[in-house]
This record gives structure tokens, C-alpha cells and sequence, in this order.
């Protein structure tokens, strides 16, 4: 390998530190915050489009009657009205809290360049808005299979807190792979291969 090539390579691996020029990483920490703060203020109008989210798969398993009603989706099963409430602990914000607060630590003591921290956490953000929808969808299907009350005591209890704890552990994983991806030296690369390379000849 030539001086060039693994000057090369050490510049094309050190290419997602751009942002950290100037304010732009202290700004991203204050946005982070901000998040946070807001996940937590608006977290009525995260279950109000939540609840929005969650109609078409109702009416895509039968219940065409489905409609949001404020943070609520309501149904009718077996000519009975019916329906789910998206309440706090039941919300994707609740989910996502501790992978925001990860990253913008991770942005604050620069331990891992920002864009891969965004990366990580625009995954997870993905993974845990999927899993959370096919709960709720869970939950609906099982009050139209089961009747209202059975079907939801069987659902939110057993299958939904299945569905949350697996949501979880897949965005974590995710969000880790991620985080990680790149962050030890190829073994090709080593300290002692770039000084040699760098030594007169």
C-alpha cells in the first residue's frame, strides 16, 4: 500500500466528522434537547397522529366503520361500539425517549460522529413506529376476533407487551449495528502499516 492510499483511506473514514466544525455539534445537542422537551409538552398530539396512523390497518383487517376520535381510534365489532385510546405508555414517543436522550448525549461528549448518531437514531425511530403501529393493529384484531373485552385482555396484556418488549430489543440492536458500523480499524489498516507507509524510501 502506498502513502497515498492510506492517507486515502483514513480520509474517506473521517469524512461523517464534517459537522463538527464550529457550533454545529453544540447546536445539535440544543436540538436534541429540544426534542425531548418536546416529545414530552406535545406528547397529546404524538397520540392524536398515532391514533390516525393506526385507522387504515383497522379497516384493512374489516372494520371499515374505523375512525380517530382525538388520541382514540373507534370501531364497532359484533354491532357494539368499541375502539383503543392511545394513551402515554402506550405511545411511540414513550418508546423513543431513551434513544434521543442516546444520541444527544453521544452528540454532547463526542464520542461518535454526528452523523452516524442520526443514522442510529433515524433507524430506530423507523423500527419503533412500525413495531408500535403492528401492536396497535394486534390489539384491534384481536377485539374484532374476540369480542371487545376478551379480545383486549388477551391482546394489550400478552401479545402487546410481547410486541413492545421485541420492538424494542430489534431498534436497539438496530440502532447499536449502526452506531458501531466502522468504528474499529480494519484489520488491513493498522497504526504500524500507516507510519510505514508514511517513511521515506
Amino acid at each position: 500500500m502506498t502513502a497515498g492510499g492510506a492517507d486515502a483511506l483514513l480520509l474517506a473514514a473521517d469524512t461523517d466528522r464534517t459537522s463538527d466544525v464550529g457550533l454545529v455539534r453544540p447546536g445539535m445537542v440544543v436540538g436534541g434537547v429540544l426534542t425531548v422537551l418536546a416529545m414530552v409538552v406535545f406528547s397529546t398530539r404524538l397520540q392524536d397522529l398515532e391514533a390516525a396512523a393506526a385507522v387504515p390497518g383497522a379497516r384493512l383487517i374489516g372494520l371499515e366503520d374505523a375512525r380517530q376520535v382525538g388520541r382514540s381510534v373507534l370501531f364497532t365489532v359484533d354491532g357494539q361500539p368499541t375502539g383503543i385510546d392511545i394513551t402515554v405508555g402506550c405511545t411511540a414517543a414513550f418508546l423513543l425517549l431513551p434513544f434521543v436522550v442516546a444520541t444527544t448525549v453521544l452528540l454532547a461528549v463526542r464520542r461518535i460522529p454526528a452523523v452516524r448518531a442520526f443514522s442510529s437514531l433515524a433507524v430506530a425511530v423507523v423500527v419503533i413506529l412500525a413495531v408500535n403501529q403492528a401492536r396497535m393493529l394486534a390489539i384491534t384484531a384481536g377485539m374484532s376476533v374476540w369480542g371487545p373485552e376478551v379480545g383486549y385482555a388477551r391482546t394489550h396484556v400478552l401479545v402487546g407487551t410481547a410486541v413492545s418488549t421485541l420492538g424494542v430489543v430489534l431498534a436497539g440492536t438496530c440502532y447499536l449495528v449502526v452506531l458501531l458500523r466502522g468504528t474499529y480499524p480494519s484489520p488491513a489498516l493498522s497504526p504500524w502499516d500507516v507510519e510505514a507507509d508514511r517513511a521515506p524510501r
